[in-house]
């Protein structure tokens, strides 16, 4: 194969039930230029590395004898990625358009001023009730910038495509609390993003998910620390959007600990200093909310 246009890339644990959907719905991807898979399989305990095996030299697969963890296996994986363009898909979540890359590298292609797109998505179920989302967009493209990213949160990264030169890989690997969402920041440095409005993958919710069965307090925790990290990181993404959206996961994870606290549940020291610090230096509704809960319940 010459040099690929774009690298799809995979990582997965513990996805053995999952994985085969995956890598042959991405094979199956019809197109106009060469693409490689790049598979980052991360010591599973299950038979994950025994079933991407059988896809011999179609893709191209990176494993090792001990547990990375998720985020050193996906930049693991990423830099061994060769395309102009690189995808991205989960190994329990799957691609249903098999248009989905020509339809994305034709948009990135012919729109210079661009360095990111996704599209959407379906919502699998444990209970295999296949559901859709409800963003509404009546548009084909919608732009997605600091003004508008995360309101709502269309941007899922089984459906995401992006520039390889248009990211700052070292800047990248040096966050602390890096995950997808600083990806999105950082590339919005370079350009603009689009919502291409039509529906590819499956998004898959199950018991092993890594997030998507994640408590609330955490998935809020998480991004709060997540955003306010790459925010401080990238000085032109503070917009009054991404302000909000710091602020509404701030308050859902200071809430959260207080009914939680409430409820009679010992929290730890970690998670008392944040919520006193948050409610301490938090705006006059924010107190004013907190002092009601506390107080007046």
């Amino acid at each position: 194969m010459s040099k690929p246009l774009v690298s799809v890339v995979v990582i997965t644990y513990n996805h053995e039930n999952y994985i085969k959907q995956t890598l042959d719905s991405i094979l199956s991807q019809n197109t106009d230029f060469d693409f490689e898979v790049v598979v980052g399989e991360d010591k599973s305990p299950d038979n994950t590395l025994e079933v991407c095996k059988r896809y011999g030299d179609r893709i191209t697969l990176i494993h090792s004898d001990e547990n990375v963890g998720m985020i050193p296996n996906f930049i693991r994986t990423l830099e061994a990625a060769k395309g102009k363009y690189i995808a991205v898909c989960e190994g329990d979540d799957y691609w249903t358009d098999p248009l989905k890359l020509q339809k994305q590298v034709d948009f990135l292609e012919s729109h210079p001023d661009y360095v990111i797109c996704w599209t959407d998505y379906s919502i699998l179920k444990d209970n295999g009730e296949l559901t859709s989302t409800d963003f509404n967009f009546n548009e084909d493209v919608v732009e997605i910038n600091y003004n508008n990213l995360f309101r709502p949160y269309c941007t899922y990264t089984l459906t995401s495509m992006f520039k390889q030169e248009a990211f700052d890989f070292e800047l990248y690997k040096s966050l602390k609390y890096y995950k997808d969402n600083s990806l999105y920041v950082l590339l919005l440095r370079e350009g603009k993003g689009a919502f291409l409005n039509f529906v590819s993958s499956v998004y898959r919710i199950h018991e092993g998910g890594v997030f998507s069965l994640t408590s609330n307090y955490h998935k809020n925790y998480t991004s709060y620390l997540n955003i306010k990290e790459i925010m401080d990181a990238v000085p032109e993404s503070q917009t009054k959007n991404m302000k909000r959206v710091l602020h509404s996961l701030g308050n859902a994870t200071a809430f959260g600990l207080l009914k939680l606290k409430q409820k009679g549940e010992i929290l730890t020291d970690d998670q008392l200093k944040f919520m006193t610090d948050y409610f301490k230096n938090g705006n006059f509704k924010t107190k004013f909310k907190y002092f009601k809960r506390r107080f007046l319940k």
